[in-house]
């Protein structure tokens, strides 16, 4: 028999034989089921969720994980520098920006029609990048195996 606490079917009882039926059921049964994942789902993130993340979320007010934004810039905004010039600077030169997306500070429509246009201009960048397609994975493995032996010799030392 299923558990009825995680079953994602409605559970009926019984009608005795020769009884007049008062009414009828119908539902939605992948629907249904559908919704009871989904609630199971967010009761179980809620139990697992990050408390400081989610308070600072419920802080500002704006009803998005800031932290979470934040990186979405981050990163875009890094591919975005590796199309236009094949480097990558991880000390990023709009701290300040990014900080305030941290804080709260801008509405969240605001940052997804500027993720938008930004997810746009990475997409154009590397259309028009002269990078390769892929890595070259031979030169990637000798670049490692040469910082490791660099790495291992300055070690014992």
């Amino acid at each position: 028999m299923r558990d009825p606490e995680t079953s994602q079917d409605v559970l009926l009882s019984a009608v005795p034989k020769g009884q007049e039926p008062v009414a009828y059921l119908s539902f939605n049964r992948n629907g249904y089921s559908s919704y009871c994942r989904v609630f199971r789902e967010y009761h179980e993130w809620v139990k697992k969720r990050n408390a400081e993340r989610y308070e600072n979320t419920v802080q500002h007010g704006k009803n998005y994980d800031a932290k979470n934004m934040l990186h979405v810039f981050r990163l875009l905004q890094m591919a975005e520098e590796i199309a236009l010039t094949g480097q990558l600077h991880v000390r990023r030169p709009n701290r300040d920006f990014l900080l305030q997306i941290r804080r709260g500070e801008f509405e969240y429509e605001t940052l997804v029609e500027q993720a938008e246009a930004l997810v746009m201009r990475v997409e154009a960048a590397f259309a028009a990048s002269n990078l390769p397609e892929a890595p070259d994975k031979q030169a990637a493995e000798h670049l490692l195996i040469r910082m490791r032996q660099d790495w291992y010799s300055a070690a014992s030392r």
